[in-house]
């Protein structure tokens, strides 16, 4: 964070301080769901929650609208109240009058999209409405440019805008961006997801800009320019965002630039003092404590063994050594163990290969894993059966679909941590810590072959967990000696296959992980690491950008009045 961003900061921090607590509205989620059209308009559905304690009215600014216009609008709360809407919005009338009321208030270029607050404290807005013309027909390509969040009064702690269309898969021929904020973009149930990964300032918005091939839309919204001069003024000022600062770390780094100022001596070590206290913070806030070796191990297998709540904490955390995308080999382990794969042995030639079961029930794996399962078809060929060689030839031709695939695992397990209570407003709640501790103490367990011996169960669940969990801490085959030698019949009991064969299948997941591991950066990035991989300027998804995004339609400013 430049110093210029340090003084803003601690002068931030003291408004902040002289603002009475009671005087603080605060937005605790934004939930934006876009649902488009044929005709290239939109269905829009914001639901807000929100704590309120002044003024009498909510206004969401939507200006620079063009030829967008906002149809149908609807409001209703957590009690079930729809309000009346109006065709006029007067601001100046009294809390009570603007009660269970909403409508649009016209300002230049757009609308203010208004309701009366009607109570102050925990409260839940649902806002319905359509967009016409949300998406433009270029020379060239189909686009959606707009700020779905826009800059506002409030702390945001967290806000998502999930866009879609019925019967369209957006994959990778679907570019996207997104600027105003520190989060991520990417794809899921071809649907596009753009996230904040931590709380957004008043300044933040969130600025989505996706392009489709040309005629996938049939809007009547015509701009005679090619795509290329939509994205070259978006990419202006596009940089990766920094980390935002707690406001400890923003009182310390400050001192530290003060001292810096009048003694330019420490200069050489601020690099070496930052990277010491964000990992000393990391550490505390994912663990609860900077002394891991206090954790006692454990055969509790955290977060109920879910594969991508635990792989973010594991990939996120720089005190877990795991191999990239060690998630793929657990995936493939799981899709083993639930019959969408089948590891066969050839008789003629002894090779173990991975074999598709197209009619398997795919209703236990989750869409990530039937997403990779679909990578690996793919890439296996006329036969369907995939093979090492083949998997890093097809990952030669396809890099964008695996960039797009391991963005969307570790933003839907962040995303799962949040919805489950674990993680929120960019730091893990008491029970995900007690989660992020279950993981070490298990992975001690796993790792010691007297521990495994001695206090291990046979029981067929437990073993199939055991080895899946192992393969995200990248000591698989480890973990499946030890079992092995424990009980070789219960060892093919739990994983329908002999242990040689087991071996095979390890080393083959695990060849397939470094594959994905060697193709999936995203190219060409600004420098730097975000925990997506950085800001994409190629439209492949990833970490948001701050800066650019110039050139949108919408914007403008919400708050309270």
């Amino acid at each position: 964070m430049r110093l210029h961003s340090l003084i803003l900061s601690a002068f931030l921090a003291l408004a902040a301080f002289a603002q009475p607590a009671a005087a603080q509205n605060k937005v605790h989620d934004v939930d934006i769901t876009v649902t488009l059209a044929t005709d290239g308009s939109a269905q829009v559905r914001e639901v807000w929650d929100m704590t309120l304690s002044r003024g009498t009215e909510v206004y969401l600014g939507r200006e620079n609208l063009g030829d967008i216009k906002i149809l149908d609008l609807t409001v209703s709360d957590e009690t079930g109240e729809t309000y009346k809407t109006e065709h006029g919005w007067d601001t100046e009338r009294s809390f009570e009058k603007k009660r269970g009321r909403c409508g649009l208030h016209a300002i230049n270029g757009g609308y203010e999209i208004c309701w009366g607050i009607g109570e102050y404290g925990h409260r839940t807005y649902t806002v319905d409405y359509t967009l016409t013309n949300l998406v433009k027909s270029l020379d060239d390509y189909d686009m959606i440019h707009y700020m779905f969040v826009t800059p506002n009064d409030f702390h945001t702690e967290h806000a998502k805008v999930t866009i879609s269309k019925p019967g369209f898969v957006m994959d990778s021929l679907t570019r996207i961006w997104a600027f105003g904020y520190d989060g991520y973009i990417w794809r899921e149930d071809g649907s596009v997801i753009a996230e904040s990964e931590n709380p957004l300032d008043p300044s933040h918005d969130i600025i989505v800009l996706m392009r489709f091939d040309k005629g996938t839309f049939e809007s009547q919204s015509v701009q005679e320019r090619p795509f290329q001069v939509v994205l070259d003024r978006a990419l202006e000022g596009a940089d990766e965002p920094d980390t935002p600062l707690t406001k400890r770390q923003e009182t310390l780094y400050t001192i530290l630039g003060a001292v810096m100022f009048f003694g330019m001596i420490l200069l050489p070590f601020l690099p070496l003092i930052i990277r010491i206290v964000q990992r000393r913070k990391a550490k505390k806030n994912t663990f609860g404590t900077l002394n891991l070796s206090s954790i006692d191990w454990s055969r509790e297998i955290p977060y109920g063994g879910d594969i991508l709540k635990n792989y973010y904490v594991i990939s996120t955390s720089k005190d877990i050594k795991a191999k990239d995308n060690s998630v793929a080999s657990a995936m493939i382990l799981h899709m083993l163990q639930e019959g969408c794969l089948e590891a066969q042995r050839d008789l003629a030639t002894g090779k173990v290969d991975i074999h598709f079961k197209t009619d398997a029930d795919f209703t236990r794996i989750d869409s990530t894993e039937k997403g990779l399962w679909s990578i690996m078809l793919e890439a296996s060929g006329p036969n369907k059966v995939l093979e090492e060689k083949e998997f890093s030839s097809w990952a030669k031709k396809h890099p964008s679909r695996l960039v797009n695939w391991t963005q969307s695992v570790k933003a839907t397990g962040l995303s799962k941590l949040r919805s489950g209570g674990y993680y929120r407003s960019s730091l893990y709640t008491d029970e995900g810590r007690i989660e992020n501790r279950k993981l070490i103490g298990f992975k001690k367990f796993l790792e010691d072959t007297t521990l495994i011996k001695q206090r291990t169960s046979p029981e067929v669940a437990l073993w199939r967990e055991y080895l899946i969990f192992a393969s995200l801490i990248g000591i698989a085959d480890q973990v499946a000696k030890e079992l092995k030698d424990i009980d070789p019949v219960m060892f093919e009991k739990a994983y329908t296959m002999p242990y040689n064969d087991m071996s095979r299948v390890i080393h083959l997941t695990n060849s397939y992980s470094n594959v994905m591991s060697r193709y999936s950066t995203p190219v060409p990035t600004y420098s730097g690491g975000g925990s997506l991989g950085g800001f994409s300027r190629s439209g492949g998804g990833g970490h948001s950008s701050f800066g650019g995004g110039g050139g949108f339609s919408g914007g403008g400013h919400s708050g309270v009045r």
